[in-house]
């Protein structure tokens, strides 16, 4: 089985690719604009109302990228150097954008060194870790071969050892204790390689379907999740919340969606096509909501708007991301194609030479 750039299984000549995956996508990308934006709910519903809608919309909204992660690890993922060259073009491209639209809305923000900075980030997307989740993500393309190695390497019941020793250090106590190995939230690779193993660990062993008892199960944690976030425990001087990406609440509600999602059958290639662009609302989603708010604060249409003004934004924001997606594949797809190939060669050729090096040192 192969795998595209957003790790999509590629059907057989004639077969349509079930869009119940690719509408997860979409609805992942909702939720991280809307998690984004939420942060100017105040200005469009500045009453007590507001209280429920953030606890609403940080209840649920954090699995977003955990959803994605779980999907790259059900379907797999495999290093290939001309998608992650691919993945690099695009990001730069995307992040290129990114700086224009600021530079733009808020040039008061973008001069002199601050200009420069994003410039140089730009360019080099991966390195600077520019957007977190792209470059954990080229991380784990980088890192997959080899967690599949081990998996391969383990029984059943060993891989749920592993699973579980996993979860306790870097989801349950975090979640109880307000203590992290890694001081990331969840927001790191290695995160990411925990969901990717748990979205492996279903496809290979818990390929199943769930009861009815999910969905009461899915409600009651984002209530309580909403609950904790406005109305956080106090810890050491520290606000405790349970809306956080490595929260335990947060990846069992993420599972139980993905479970779901999967009992979903049918096709749409608007929806497969919209799913494609995903790389372009982490890159721009951010920069779009900073931007429109900049513009309907200045020009009052944001204030008393209601939560239905905050979605009309976030979908708006969406359909941005998503067009801007489609015009630079139809744009730059055969200049993409030519760097692919050239990356392509190169590492054939450096390939070879280990190949060399190593069949000399056999020899010796």
């Amino acid at each position: 089985m192969e795998y595209n750039m957003e790790n999509r299984v590629r059907c057989d000549k004639g077969q349509e690719r079930n869009s119940n995956f690719e509408l997860l996508r979409i609805i992942a990308m909702f939720m991280i604009i809307l998690i984004h934006a939420n942060m100017y709910l105040p200005i469009f519903c500045p009453g007590k109302s507001r209280i429920f809608y953030n606890g609403l919309v940080n209840g649920i909204c954090n699995i977003g990228v955990t959803c994605f992660i779980l999907i790259s690890g059900y379907y797999g993922l495999k290093f290939n150097i001309k998608k992650i060259v691919k993945m690099e073009c695009m990001m730069i491209t995307y992040s290129m954008i990114e700086t224009l639209i600021l530079w733009l809305i808020v040039p008061e923000q973008m001069q002199g060194a601050a200009l420069l900075e994003q410039l140089i980030k730009s360019m080099m997307p991966f390195i600077t870790r520019k957007y977190w989740f792209y470059s954990s993500y080229i991380c784990l393309m980088l890192f997959a071969g080899y967690i599949q190695q081990l998996l391969d390497c383990l029984k059943k019941r060993e891989v749920m050892k592993l699973l579980i020793l996993l979860l306790v250090l870097f989801s349950v106590f975090p979640t109880l204790f307000y203590f992290e190995l890694i001081p990331d939230n969840g927001k790191g690779i290695g995160q990411m390689i925990m969901i990717y193993m748990i979205g492996r660990y279903i496809r290979l062993y818990q390929d199943r379907h769930l009861s009815l008892k999910a969905w009461f199960i899915f409600g009651g944690l984002w209530v309580i999740n909403g609950i904790s976030h406005e109305f956080p425990i106090q810890i050491g001087g520290i606000y405790h919340h349970l809306c956080k990406d490595n929260s335990i609440t947060n990846i069992i509600m993420a599972v139980i969606l993905f479970y779901m999602v999967k009992e979903w059958k049918f096709h749409s290639k608007v929806i497969n096509k919209v799913a494609g662009c995903m790389f372009a609302v982490f890159a721009l989603n951010n920069s779009l909501v900073k931007c429109m708010m900049e513009v309907l604060n200045k020009n009052s249409i944001s204030k008393n708007a209601g939560f239905i003004g905050l979605l009309t934004v976030v979908i708006l924001i969406l359909l941005i991301c998503v067009f801007i997606g489609v015009m630079r594949g139809i744009l730059l797809n055969k200049l993409d194609e030519k760097i692919m190939a050239i990356a392509d060669g190169l590492w054939t050729k450096v390939q070879a030479k280990f190949m060399m090096a190593e069949g000399g040192e056999h020899e010796r």
